[in-house]
């Protein structure tokens, strides 16, 4: 059955998402053009566009998530979502998949303009860019960069805070949104779902800083090797960054708890209109 909802679920979100994807992916297109047609206007006109549709296919896909769930479990769809013979554990799991998915298909293709946009000005300033890696080259600091296998371990630490990331903004906005629905609040869900919001966010990142000051903990990147350290990130040494991981951590934990907490309130509490 979560096969079928996950499919379900993918079909019914896409249409608040493909617009904005199609719109990046034309843009991407005209720039590609321009770099074939060596078109300094056209390309600068799609640079542009293209930095704007990168970021806006992250925002888009943000709200859309909040949106989706909204509609399918407390809008008009909410009565025959609920009246389906699967648990709301599993309902809820299905929106927490997809709503994953979305969310790193969003920031892949952020990635990607990015990427395209700094092909475009590689191939209008080739002279500088070899210019500037002279003088890395020069000065030593190429010395100073990480190995490869350094940079993988970077690559694979950076993909996992930000699947904490994405799972914590995820359980944040559900949560919120299933509280806002119930009897004592529904009167003005959307008001009260974003107090709620606002007011878990800031009370986890409250509590967050005070952990990460008492126990701090900091992954580090050197040249030669990746480590964790019970250290502000401050007091570290001899490494080329020192990034607090333990705010991230500790929100992805609350973020886990208020899933569950969620599940719990649509099973026992939710009051549909």
């Amino acid at each position: 059955m979560l096969g079928k909802l996950l499919k379900y679920e993918i079909k019914h979100s896409a249409r608040y998402t493909m617009v904005i994807y199609g719109v990046t992916a034309i843009f991407a297109l005209i720039t590609g053009i321009a770099l074939i047609a060596n078109s300094t206007w056209l390309g600068v006109t799609g640079c542009f566009a293209l930095y704007v549709a990168g970021i806006a296919s992250v925002v888009v896909t943000l709200v859309s998530v909040i949106k989706n769930f909204y509609d399918t479990l407390y809008g008009r769809q909410g009565y025959l979502t609920f009246t389906l013979p699967v648990k709301c554990s599993t309902l809820l799991l299905s929106k927490v998949i997809v709503s994953f998915l979305w969310i790193v298909v969003s920031f892949l293709i952020m990635a990607a303009t990015y990427l395209l946009i700094f092909l475009y000005a590689k191939d209008k300033s080739e002279g500088m860019l070899d210019s500037i890696m002279g003088v890395f080259a020069v000065s030593g600091l190429m010395e100073l960069l990480p190995s490869k296998a350094v940079l993988i371990q970077v690559v694979l630490m950076v993909a996992l805070l930000a699947i904490l990331t994405i799972l914590t903004y995820v359980g944040f906005v559900y949560f919120s949104v299933t509280v806002a629905n119930t009897r004592p609040l529904q009167s003005h869900p959307k008001l009260f779902g974003g107090l709620v919001f606002f007011g878990v966010f800031f009370l986890t990142s409250s509590i967050g800083n005070k952990l990460t000051e008492a126990l701090p903990l900091t992954f580090n990147v050197a040249t030669d090797r990746v480590f964790f350290a019970f250290k502000n990130m401050f007091e570290v040494e001899n490494v080329l960054l020192s990034y607090g991981v333990g705010g991230t951590i500790f929100s992805g934990i609350i973020a886990l708890g208020l899933l569950f907490a969620t599940g719990y309130i649509m099973e026992h509490k939710v009051n549909l209109k």
